[in-house]
């Protein structure tokens, strides 16, 4: 009795990599106008398009005239497109762009005629336990999966329910290009199905690779393989077929597939680039927590604005972009979308609160109460930050720019001039009692100075650093438990993939500290090392240190670490993950120097784990700024402030056996010059991570004016025990603490 095989023709397509985007948009118009003749001559019975739409919408750019015909098979199930608009990495996207992302790729598809949808993650690196909760809430019920399963915790089968998602793993890759050998390799295909039949029964079979060519006359190809295999019968159909006629009974356990023993998972891409991920973040944040929310709740003025918006930051999202792992020229690409999307965003939020205005006769300036939008899920902001030309009253200056009033520049009679610019006061408030997700007008109150400075120290009553021996300690207040802080630096001889540590790590000597600037309000403190300051600010009522680093990079191929030193080994961390938190069990003593080199066809295993905004370890939370990753060996929590490199894909890397991608050079991932990472110290548990990032994140939108009455609006009741993520299809995205889930309210 012959195995069933059920084979697809499909192609996965990198918008780009080692080649940018316009030369991958030619080649995929040769490559899908093929695509479209052979289903034309029915050649070929079905195509599965990367379970993305972008790859669709570039080629429509140019090919308009193939419409009626992609929707011709569309509608008869002969072509494949969604349900992503990009496919993205489910690591250093947030939730909010996840879901986002599935949602506008199921509607461009469903616009095209696609009825059902497979949450195809074929080749990202590693998955995130969150992207089947994306899948939940877009009511997708099947998922392709590669990359980080360990078939011990399925139950050593191919085919499992996780998330109650019926989830196939490829156990030998998607990428497979055996049917365009001359002549085909009839025992290659055998064994590579035998491999998977220890699995699967039936199995599922994609026929193609990166950018390649639909294989051509693929019936008879097929037909002419079936005569010649004795235990298996391929059926050249579609991945739906294959859930039809498979059984998914196991539930698998596990909250993540981050396991590199059978594939690898190239960690290296989380600190690659780090400049670019910091600006994601930013951007990301922005548009999901800030801009969004506040346009909804405000009419949903600039909704077509919002998603122009998602679609430019998407597609730096899609696999091997914010990655960090394409070439110096790719990576200019994103750094000029995230500048588009950035200035975007700023003028539709200056034109939402000019709105907001003109609409409520808001007027002039108020030096006594200012407008807040309380956007985070804390009751209580207690201090704001805003820019403004004039000085506020109890307020403390922090910079000074030059620029032009919102007032003049909102003015549809006027254009301002040279004579114009005045100065920008970027300045400090402490304000009234307000409460999360609520607009009201508080008063500015006189500060009452709680923290403390001397050129050795910052505290408040919450967390406190102090140098002694020239050694840095961060200190919780509460329980007077102390941690060193010390800077790493070691070589790195790995690629964009994976780091690969060459010598000792060595450590930078705290050089000199200093008073920056001294408040009634918030004071910050400067530490200087070798090429490196650490800015430390402190507030009357913020519970964590806020820290930002500059490095002027003046070495290639090397790794700077932040470095926190516990009492005791870390035998397990909680990170956010993209959607509510993860869980890991660490093995602390593992060292990945005493393993090399990999031995093929291996990647190393490594300590190093991907995270969203913070990682917990014990008691001690750091809350970063587009710093994903972190590390653990011993007592040691290593945060990666910087990562140098110089190629895509080093043939030689001692922690990756086969290449993952080309040796082409990127000397601007060497990041030399000026390079700038945030993050932020505090203590407590998880739950205390959350709403912290909303004070770190600054949550809320200010404005001044003189106000005809003190209006209090309440944008939203939110449930006890509910974080608010952002809003997808006209509801809150909301993590439940009590029941660690995700859902629509």
């Amino acid at each position: 009795m012959k195995k069933n095989v059920y084979a697809y023709l499909h192609t996965h397509w990198d918008t780009e990599w080692y080649r940018d985007k316009q030369d991958f948009d030619i080649r995929f118009l040769k490559v899908f106008d093929e695509v479209l003749d052979e289903l034309k001559k029915n050649n070929a019975p079905y195509f599965y398009l990367d379970g993305q739409f972008l790859a669709l919408e570039n080629y429509l750019k140019y090919r308009k005239e193939k419409l009626d015909e992609i929707l011709y098979f569309i509608k008869n199930k002969k072509l494949s497109i969604g349900p992503y608009y990009v496919s993205a990495d489910s690591y250093l996207s947030n939730f909010c762009m996840a879901v986002k992302n599935l949602g506008l790729g199921i509607k461009y598809s469903k616009e095209f005629g696609q009825k059902e949808f497979i949450g195809y993650m074929a080749d990202i690196f590693g998955i995130s336990g969150s992207a089947f909760c994306a899948l939940n809430l877009n009511n997708i019920d099947k998922a392709i999966v590669w990359r980080g399963v360990n078939p011990k915790k399925t139950n050593n089968n191919a085919n499992f329910i996780k998330n109650n998602i019926k989830t196939t793993w490829l156990v030998q890759g998607y990428f497979n290009d055996f049917f365009h050998s001359d002549p085909i390799n009839i025992d290659g295909i055998n064994d590579y199905l035998n491999k998977i039949s220890k699995y699967s029964n039936p199995i599922l079979f994609p026929i193609g690779a990166d950018h390649l060519g639909v294989l051509k006359n693929a019936k008879e190809k097929i037909n002419f393989v079936n005569r010649n295999l004795k235990n298996y019968k391929i059926i050249l159909t579609s991945p739906f077929e294959y859930f039809k006629h498979t059984d998914f009974k196991d539930n698998t356990n596990e909250k993540e597939f981050l396991d590199n023993s059978n594939t690898y998972i190239l960690p290296g891409v989380y600190s690659a680039r780090i400049y670019q991920k910091r600006n994601n973040s930013f951007a990301q944040h922005k548009l999901t927590r800030l801009i969004e929310p506040l346009d909804f709740y405000l009419g949903k003025k600039y909704s077509p604005n919002i998603e122009y918006c998602y679609k430019t930051l998407m597609k730096n999202h899609a696999h091997d972009g914010i990655y960090g792992c394409s070439t110096d020229k790719v990576h200019r690409a994103i750094d000029y979308r995230i500048e588009k999307c950035q200035n975007a965003l700023d003028s539709i939020l200056s034109n939402i609160i000019y709105d907001f205005k003109t609409k409520n006769n808001i007027q002039g300036e108020s030096a006594e109460r200012i407008g807040l939008f309380n956007l985070s899920n804390n009751d209580d902001i207690k201090v704001v930050e805003i820019k403004l030309p004039y000085v506020l009253k109890n307020s403390q200056i922090i910079e000074k720019q030059r620029g032009f009033k919102d007032s003049l520049l909102f003015n549809l009679r006027k254009i301002p001039v040279t004579e114009d610019i005045c100065p920008i006061y970027t300045q400090i408030i402490e304000i009234e009692k307000n409460k999360k997700f609520e607009y009201s007008n508080p008063k500015i109150i006189p500060p009452k100075k709680t923290h403390k400075i001397t050129h050795v120290s910052i505290e408040n009553k919450y967390i406190g650093l102090n140098i002694k021996n020239n050694k840095i300690f961060i200190s919780n207040k509460k329980t007077d438990e102390k941690y060193e802080l010390k800077i790493s630096d070691i070589k790195d001889q790995g690629d964009s993939y994976n780091f690969c540590p060459k010598g000792e790590y060595t450590y930078f000597n705290l050089l000199k500290s200093e008073i920056l600037y001294k408040g009634q309000i918030e004071s910050c403190l400067r530490l200087r090392f070798k090429n490196i300051t650490l800015d430390i600010r402190i507030n009357n009522h913020n519970e964590f240190l806020d820290f930002k680093a500059q490095i002027n990079n003046k070495k290639k191929n090397r790794k700077i670490q932040l470095v926190l030193i516990h009492n005791n080994n870390i035998k397990e961390t909680t990170a956010q993950d993209m959607a509510g938190y993860i869980k890991r069990k660490i093995d602390y003593n593992y060292n990945i120097k005493d393993h090399m080199p990999a031995v093929r066809p291996k990647e190393l295993k490594t300590n190093t784990f991907p995270m969203q905004n913070f990682v917990c370890t014990k008691d001690l939370i750091v809350l970063t700024k587009g710093l994903n990753e972190y590390e653990v060996y011993k007592n040691e929590l290593r945060i990666c402030l910087l990562r140098a490199f110089g190629t895509i894909s080093n043939p030689k890397n001692k922690t990756r056996a086969i290449p993952a991608g080309p040796d082409i050079k990127t000397p601007q991932a060497q990041v030399l010059g000026e390079n700038y990472a945030d993050f932020a110290i505090c203590f407590g548990d998880f739950k205390k991570a959350f709403y912290n990032l909303d004070i770190f994140f600054k949550n809320y939108v200010v404005f001044d004016g003189n106000f005809t009455k003190n209006n209090k609006i309440k944008l939203d009741e939110i449930p006890k025990e509910k974080y608010i993520y952002g809003l997808y299809q006209n509801k809150k995205i909301s993590f439940d603490f009590k029941d660690k889930k995700i859902s629509l309210i």
